[in-house]
């Protein structure tokens, strides 16, 4: 059980900069090729920011999955104590 919670932690911690720094990318991405359409051709930067935003909701989903995961946890472990008693 403390190693289920351990990895649900680190990936919760994990996952949330790395969310945040693939959505930026996202944006990053699409406005380099807004900004120099002559070194960053439209195909190209959709590609790039298509990537980005797939990892961004890959990342999020395993952040959400954290969460839900470890409130489940702490639910069942409150009910079970409170059964004891």
């Amino acid at each position: 059980m403390k190693r289920k919670t351990l990895i649900l932690c680190l990936g919760l911690i994990v996952s949330a900069p790395a969310t945040f720094n693939s959505a930026m990318s996202v944006v990053f991405y699409s406005w380099l090729s807004a900004a120099e359409p002559e070194r960053w051709p439209v195909e190209k930067a959709a590609i790039w920011a298509g990537g980005s935003l797939l990892l961004t909701i890959i990342f999020f989903s395993i952040f959400v999955y954290c969460i839900v995961s470890l409130v489940k946890m702490a639910n069942k472990k409150y009910r079970e104590q409170q059964n004891k008693t």
